[in-house]
């Protein structure tokens, strides 16, 4: 294998030129209608030229793109013009915000706004002229999941923490059309949105990126390999020009909400009438440090979490969807995604039950100053009942930017509470540093060291990792090695297990046929081990062996085969009223999977799941299925079935999951979400409508049901009962000052 090879032949080979464009001010800001054709517009040079990544690297792309920038004191406009010599094939299957660009014909635009290499804004759209925005930190890398057992979600392609945000919303517009020479679209983005250096003739990095759905093409403006995505920052080119002036503004953003809550589950009457108001306010400190601060914080709006079943020892993990705690997240990123998080903000204004908190008041100033990123949070949640205590949150992060994708870096968190007399412990704290070292173009190398301070638990409270990783287009490599003590307790972070030593590596080859329906082809493996500090004895493993390939019209296949052991030193009960007693196990399992073209009108996966399970048998069927119907309307339906057979019991579970989603414009939605779970007995149903002037200022509605039930699959035996329902309406709206 050729690793420092073939690095050192592509880096010398790209050299240090890098494709400019230049924005124009513009006297006159253009019509926003989706038309690229006015004479301001034409006047200003192009970028063009993009060069295919996938399915042929380094050919040019099939279709011209060209991308016009221009400017005037409050906004960034960007006018795109994708030119088709077969426009009646133009495919767009979304209309939802943030929905998926790779299955619809799209463009997105990456603009790295200090020019660090470090932090960037992505800004995309569609022929049906959707929202699409994210935000990248960490150069486009992050530390690497290595997963746990009982999961095969830790594969070498998980994506690193945070480095990428995609549920990260900005406010700005853009309109698109179809038209005779393709199809065309113009952004307008405020500075205000953005974090900036002020000042005449400055330079940011830039990317652009094409996908041509029909071929399922790859575009990109300044070319790169296939072992990157957008998020490398450092592959951008540059967008020279700008004049930049100072935006310091105020955007307050209050809401009312009021609605019936009618709980059984509660003592006395059950019916409640909810009203309630408060307030976001958003301060520009500088162009590149803001402050945001919230009072009666509340999101009622936010999608309901999808229900899983769990089959391990380990907590699960439910991402953050609470738009207050998403911007500037990667800000305070620190350790491994879902594995050791030393700060979780899921731990903030919602308890253990998933239950919400309610949020008095918080604070958070966030961005850049100079080659620093800082952040600073501080929330304060009520108590609720004698159950669950007030508390107060403070997160401090700092981190130092260096050449090549590197940094360093240290977090403090701390949480203290603020009822007398709670049985909790009075405060718990953590600190840590890190640090992020890029070698060359392909390598990263990440590392972390923390400690906590809870009352009652002294010594081997530490946790540590170091992370290295080859990853160019044909070969990825990952040696790891994680460490936590027994009494390392970040209650702020997200950590389901402790006292442990894991190394690991994984190793990924990756072919591309030519001339073939195949685009590629990757065989991969990965090993785990975790052995119990002071004995050194083994107390899990997994072992993933994994033969994958991706069609050339997006369809994949897997044919992963995992091996298991897990040492259990007390009984473990995987299902009510069923335990596995304390021993030794080792067992394995296949579970293939293939997915359909996801562009099509009717596409979805399946999976099966054959095996050893403990000291029994596990068979289980995941299946996922979608209609669409144009570019407004999505059915999707999920079905996942497990049955397993042990020595101390049987038992079955299903997890059943219907999703509709009627998007009348790229702001304004009807959708709803209804769950079944078996081992809970219940059903849950969550809908929501919104009719929005931005992308989350407006009005929403929102309808909460949950009921159990008996045995909701035998239509001869159903008895439901509802145990809560809600009706929410909420209105928010937003002031500039």
């Amino acid at each position: 294998m050729c690793f420092l090879s073939c690095f050192t032949a592509t880096a010398q080979s790209r050299g240090t030129g890098r494709p400019k464009v230049r924005a124009r001010r513009m006297a006159v800001a253009p019509v926003l209608d989706g038309l690229v054709d006015e004479a301001a517009w034409l006047a200003i040079e192009p970028a063009t030229g993009l060069v295919q990544q996938q399915p042929e690297e380094g050919l040019a792309s099939t279709e011209k793109t060209e991308v016009r920038f221009g400017f005037d004191d409050k906004n960034l406009y960007v006018g795109i013009i994708c030119f088709d010599s077969r426009p009646a094939d133009i495919l767009a299957t979304q209309n939802r915000r943030d929905g998926s660009l790779i299955e619809s014909d799209s463009v997105q635009i990456m603009l790295d706004t200090f020019h660090d290499r470090h932090n960037a804004f992505i800004f995309g759209t569609s022929p049906t002229g959707i929202e699409y925005d994210a935000q990248v930190s960490k150069g486009g890398q992050g530390d690497t999941n290595a997963g746990r057992p009982g999961s095969t979600q830790g594969s070498v392609q998980n994506p690193g923490a945070a480095a990428l945000n995609l549920n990260w919303d900005a406010v700005w517009e853009v309109k698109a059309r179809i038209t005779p020479r393709g199809w065309e679209a113009e952004m307008v983005i405020p500075f205000e949105t953005l974090r900036y250096q002020p000042g005449k003739d400055r330079t940011w990095g830039l990317q652009v990126m094409r996908n041509l759905r029909r071929r399922n093409e790859q575009s990109f403006w300044s070319p790169i390999t296939r072992a990157f995505e957008i998020s490398q920052i450092d592959a951008a080119g540059e967008l020279e020009g700008l004049d930049l002036a100072l935006h310091r503004k105020v955007q307050v953003t209050p809401y009312v909400l009021g609605g019936l809550n009618t709980d059984y589950t509660r003592t006395g009457e059950p019916t409640k009438f909810d009203k309630q108001a408060g307030v976001d306010v958003k301060y520009s400190l500088t162009s590149s440090l803001t402050l945001d601060a919230t009072v009666n914080t509340d999101f009622a709006q936010v999608e309901v979490d999808e229900q899983q079943i769990n089959l391990t020892r380990f907590d699960l993990f439910f991402p953050e969807k609470r738009p207050f705690f998403l911007e500037n997240a990667g800000i305070f990123d620190f350790g491994t995604p879902q594995e050791t998080e030393i700060f979780f903000t899921r731990r903030i204004g919602i308890d253990g039950s998933g239950a919400q908190v309610p949020i008095d008041a918080g604070a958070r100033v966030s961005g850049t100053l100079g080659r620093y990123e800082l952040g600073f949070l501080s929330m304060k949640t009520r108590e609720v009942n004698g159950l669950v205590p007030a508390n107060e949150y403070s997160v401090i992060r700092v981190k130092r930017q260096l050449p090549n994708r590197s940094s360093v870096g240290v977090i403090a968190v701390n949480r203290q509470t603020l009822t007398p007399g709670t049985k909790a412990r009075n405060y718990n704290r953590t600190w840590g540093a890190d640090a992020a070292i890029g070698i060359g173009r392909y390598i990263n190398w990440q590392n972390f060291y923390a400690v906590t301070d809870s009352p009652g638990l002294s010594g081997s409270d530490h946790a540590l990792g170091s992370s290295w990783k080859f990853d160019n287009s044909h070969h990825q490599l990952v040696f790891s090695y994680k460490e936590t003590g027994k009494n390392f307790n970040p209650e702020v972070g997200y950590v389901p297990r402790t006292n442990y030593r894991r190394p690991t590596i994984a190793y990924r080859r990756t072919f591309y046929p030519k001339n073939s329906r195949i685009r590629s082809i990757f065989p991969h493996f990965q090993w785990n081990r975790w052995y119990t500090p002071g004995t050194n004895d083994l107390e899990s493993a997994f072992y993933h062996h994994d033969f994958s390939m991706n069609w050339q019209n997006g369809a994949s296949l897997t044919g992963p085969f995992n091996s298991y052991f897990e040492r259990l030193d007390k009984p473990f009960e995987v299902f009510p009223g069923i335990k596995i007693q304390p021993g030794r196990y080792s067992y394995s399992q296949i579970s293939p999977q293939y997915t359909t073209n996801q562009s099509a009108k009717v596409f979805g996966s399946a999976q099966i799941i054959a095996g050893q399970f403990y000291n029994g048998t596990q068979r289980a069927v995941n299946l996922a299925g979608s209609i669409r119907k144009g570019e407004k309307l999505l059915w999707s339906a999920t079905y996942a079935h497990n049955i397993i057979d042990l020595p101390a019991g049987n038992f079955n579970t299903d997890l059943i999951g219907f999703r509709f989603n009627w998007s009348f414009t790229p702001k304004s939605y009807l959708q709803t979400f209804t769950q079944y779970n078996s081992t809970s007995h219940q059903v849950a149903t969550n809908v929501r409508f919104a009719l929005l002037s931005t992308s989350s200022n407006g009005l929403y509605i929102v309808f909460n049901t949950r009921a159990i039930t008996v045995d909701f699959t035998d239509p001869h035996n159903i008895d439901r009962v509802t145990l809560s329902r809600a009706l929410i309406v909420k209105y928010n709206y937003r002031f500039n000052f």
